[in-house]
């Protein structure tokens, strides 16, 4: 035995090991949310950028390489409308 494991008891290890995993899951997760930050905010400044015409182009070219899609989604909202301003 090792004067380390000789001082130490079963349950304080394994207590330390838990630590240990908890420190190096929550280091991972802060960086995992300062990634998630840094996209929201570069998202965020592209979107103030972006004006309605911008929007409107982007549609338009959306629907012209997928005309299937955008005929579908136009029924779709076509009828959440419908459902909405029924009387």
């Amino acid at each position: 035995m090792t004067e380390e494991n000789a001082t130490t008891t079963p349950s304080e290890s394994s207590a330390e090991s838990a630590l240990s995993r908890a420190k190096t899951e929550l280091e991972g997760a802060k960086t995992c949310y300062e990634n998630l930050r840094r996209q929201a905010t570069e998202r965020l400044k592209t979107v103030r950028k972006t004006s309605v015409g911008d929007v409107i182009d982007g549609t338009l070219e959306t629907v012209k390489r997928h005309p299937a899609a955008g005929l579908g989604v136009a029924a779709l909202v076509g009828f959440f409308l419908g459902r909405l301003f029924r009387r």
